[in-house]
């Protein structure tokens, strides 16, 4: 079976039981296949981990790239390690695809380790390479929610700040992408430390450091509100260098967009033409 929910997982950063949704390529059914890659897709604020695969079609996806696709459950989360509670950021971060490794034939290798998400999921996953760099070699946001400081969006979510973000007219630096891209020192910001080929479970990195040597892809709508919120993102990625992809096109905050971008964002990333 290539597709597989796997329900009463236990977590250790979580402190409970959860849900996932597993997609394997059908390659792994033949003994001689190559291992597989990982890819951990983050789902938005409304969703969980069971609306994505009835919107895309993943299969094709884990086939093309030959890749274990990984969906959680976040809740409405925002991926954080919460100031009093849940560690949703060190669940998919780490404990994740170490969970992953164990149970299905997964490279560990960093290179062929990747997570991505739409919306609140662009976000988290962008945060989980800021805060696990030795984990993941590729990132991909789909009109992520990149700017968590942005006026707009404080005022509309006020509960979310309450559990993960903190003081609401300064979010702690570890949660604002923006600023914590701005503030990274100049010696920060050279790759200067050797990469791990395999990716090996750490604690997160809430240093002002930055992982260059991870590359991003990162896509919105024009006509998507927080197309703004990508811009700024974009613009001090690159003042700082960062290893970013950046794209824009015609659509707004929905699946049509997403559907479309996701299989360009994994090509991108994998070196596949398109």
């Amino acid at each position: 079976m290539t597709m597989q929910t796997w329900s009463d997982v236990r977590s250790q950063a979580l402190g409970m039981a959860t849900s996932l949704t597993v997609f394997t390529p059908e390659a792994m059914t033949r003994q001689e296949s190559r291992v597989p890659g990982l890819l951990v897709l983050l789902h938005g604020l409304t969703g969980n981990h069971a609306v994505w695969p009835m919107r895309t079609d993943l299969q094709s996806l884990a086939d093309r790239h030959n890749l274990v696709i990984a969906l959680p459950d976040g809740a409405r989360s925002f991926w954080l390690d919460q100031a009093v509670g849940l560690e949703w950021g060190r669940w998919v971060g780490s404990e994740l695809p170490s969970l992953l490794r164990s149970v299905l034939r997964v490279s560990a290798a960093r290179s062929e380790t990747f997570i991505g998400g739409l919306s609140m999921g662009g976000y988290g996953a962008v945060r989980a390479a800021f805060d696990y760099p030795r984990t993941f070699g590729g990132v991909i946001s789909l009109s992520g929610t990149l700017d968590v400081a942005e006026r707009a969006f404080r005022s509309r979510h006020l509960d979310l700040y309450e559990i993960g973000f903190g003081d609401l007219e300064r979010p702690r630096r570890s949660a604002d992408l923006v600023t914590r891209m701005a503030s990274a020192a100049p010696a920060a910001r050279t790759p200067n430390t050797p990469t791990p080929s395999v990716a090996t479970p750490s604690p997160p990195d809430h240093s002002v450091a930055l992982p260059l040597n991870v590359r991003f892809f990162a896509v919105c709508g024009t006509e998507d509100r927080l197309l703004k919120q990508n811009r700024r993102f974009r613009d001090i990625a690159e003042e700082i260098g960062l290893d970013l992809t950046y794209r824009e096109g015609p659509g707004g905050h929905d699946y049509a967009f997403w559907n479309e971008w996701l299989p360009v964002g994994l090509d991108h990333l994998r070196g596949t033409p398109s």
